[in-house]
Protein backbone atom coordinates (compact mmCIF):
# COMPACT_ATOMS: atom_id res chain seq x y z
CA UNK A 1 0.00 0.00 0.00
CA UNK A 2 1.51 3.18 -0.97
CA UNK A 3 -0.66 5.44 2.21
CA UNK A 4 1.52 5.94 5.13
CA UNK A 5 0.61 5.54 8.62
CA UNK A 6 1.84 5.81 11.78
CA UNK A 7 0.85 6.33 15.69
CA UNK A 8 2.80 9.17 17.08
CA UNK A 9 3.24 8.19 21.22
CA UNK A 10 4.11 11.31 22.07
CA UNK A 11 0.32 12.76 21.19
CA UNK A 12 -1.44 9.39 20.91
CA UNK A 13 -2.75 10.31 18.18
CA UNK A 14 -2.98 7.88 14.94
CA UNK A 15 -1.78 9.68 11.44
CA UNK A 16 -3.13 8.17 8.03
CA UNK A 17 -0.93 9.83 5.19
CA UNK A 18 -3.28 9.26 1.54
CA UNK A 19 -0.65 9.30 -1.03
CA UNK A 20 -2.30 8.86 -5.06
CA UNK A 21 -5.78 7.83 -5.72
CA UNK A 22 -7.66 5.46 -2.68
CA UNK A 23 -9.02 2.33 -3.15
CA UNK A 24 -11.87 0.03 -2.13
CA UNK A 25 -9.26 -2.66 -1.82
CA UNK A 26 -7.32 -0.11 0.60
CA UNK A 27 -10.25 1.25 2.47
CA UNK A 28 -11.36 -2.44 3.15
CA UNK A 29 -8.19 -2.97 4.38
CA UNK A 30 -8.43 0.20 7.11
CA UNK A 31 -10.38 -1.88 9.99
CA UNK A 32 -7.23 -4.33 10.32
CA UNK A 33 -4.92 -1.63 10.42
CA UNK A 34 -7.44 0.22 13.19
CA UNK A 35 -8.06 -2.66 14.78
CA UNK A 36 -4.11 -3.47 15.67
CA UNK A 37 -2.79 0.13 16.27
CA UNK A 38 -5.64 1.00 18.60
CA UNK A 39 -5.37 -1.53 20.53
CA UNK A 40 -4.76 -0.85 24.22
CA UNK A 41 -4.19 2.99 23.24
CA UNK A 42 -6.07 5.59 25.27
CA UNK A 43 -7.57 7.96 22.92
CA UNK A 44 -8.87 6.80 19.13
CA UNK A 45 -8.11 9.83 17.11
CA UNK A 46 -6.78 10.40 14.09
CA UNK A 47 -5.37 12.92 11.76
CA UNK A 48 -5.40 12.12 8.09
CA UNK A 49 -3.17 14.01 5.68
CA UNK A 50 -5.22 14.54 2.18
CA UNK A 51 -2.27 16.99 0.53
CA UNK A 52 -0.96 14.33 -1.44
CA UNK A 53 -4.53 12.47 -2.10
CA UNK A 54 -5.95 12.76 -5.36
CA UNK A 55 -9.33 10.93 -5.47
CA UNK A 56 -11.56 8.26 -4.18
CA UNK A 57 -12.56 5.39 -6.24
CA UNK A 58 -15.64 5.26 -5.73
CA UNK A 59 -18.71 6.61 -3.31
CA UNK A 60 -18.82 2.97 -1.76
CA UNK A 61 -15.05 3.76 -0.89
CA UNK A 62 -15.94 6.93 1.21
CA UNK A 63 -18.74 4.24 2.88
CA UNK A 64 -16.07 1.76 3.38
CA UNK A 65 -13.75 3.78 5.09
CA UNK A 66 -16.29 5.51 7.19
CA UNK A 67 -17.40 1.94 8.42
CA UNK A 68 -13.98 1.44 9.16
CA UNK A 69 -13.26 4.38 11.23
CA UNK A 70 -17.08 3.50 12.95
CA UNK A 71 -16.33 0.17 13.61
CA UNK A 72 -12.86 0.93 15.31
CA UNK A 73 -14.35 3.50 17.42
CA UNK A 74 -12.80 6.20 16.06
CA UNK A 75 -13.88 9.16 18.29
CA UNK A 76 -12.63 12.61 16.73
CA UNK A 77 -10.71 12.93 12.89
CA UNK A 78 -8.96 15.87 11.94
CA UNK A 79 -8.64 16.35 7.91
CA UNK A 80 -5.64 18.35 6.72
CA UNK A 81 -4.64 19.55 3.21
CA UNK A 82 -8.07 18.85 1.94
CA UNK A 83 -8.69 20.42 -1.26
CA UNK A 84 -11.99 22.66 -1.47
CA UNK A 85 -13.88 19.89 -3.25
CA UNK A 86 -13.14 17.32 -0.53
CA UNK A 87 -13.92 19.66 2.05
CA UNK A 88 -17.29 20.65 0.70
CA UNK A 89 -18.02 16.78 0.50
CA UNK A 90 -17.62 15.72 3.33
CA UNK A 91 -19.06 18.95 4.83
CA UNK A 92 -22.09 17.39 3.57
CA UNK A 93 -21.50 14.41 4.91
CA UNK A 94 -21.15 15.26 8.26
CA UNK A 95 -24.47 17.20 8.37
CA UNK A 96 -25.89 14.31 6.73
CA UNK A 97 -24.94 12.26 9.74
CA UNK A 98 -22.91 9.45 7.41
CA UNK A 99 -19.80 9.97 9.92
CA UNK A 100 -20.13 9.06 12.93
CA UNK A 101 -17.79 11.18 14.50
CA UNK A 102 -16.70 14.47 15.71
CA UNK A 103 -14.14 15.62 12.88
CA UNK A 104 -13.37 19.14 11.02
CA UNK A 105 -10.69 20.47 8.69
CA UNK A 106 -7.39 22.46 9.77
CA UNK A 107 -4.38 24.55 7.81
CA UNK A 108 -1.55 22.91 9.24
CA UNK A 109 -0.84 20.04 11.70
CA UNK A 110 -0.02 21.81 14.77
CA UNK A 111 -4.19 22.86 14.38
CA UNK A 112 -5.51 19.69 14.18
CA UNK A 113 -3.67 18.16 17.32
CA UNK A 114 -4.55 20.74 19.27
CA UNK A 115 -7.84 20.47 18.34
CA UNK A 116 -7.43 16.70 19.04
CA UNK A 117 -6.19 17.31 22.15
CA UNK A 118 -8.93 19.73 23.45
CA UNK A 119 -11.51 17.29 23.12
CA UNK A 120 -9.55 14.71 25.09
CA UNK A 121 -12.36 14.21 28.42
Amino acid sequence: MKHKFWYDDKTDIFYQQIIGDFSNEEALALGPIYEQVFKDKPYRQIIVDLAQGTKMESRETRQISNNALADAGITDAAYIGASAASRMIAKVLMKLGTLKLESDFFKTEQEAVTWLMNRRK
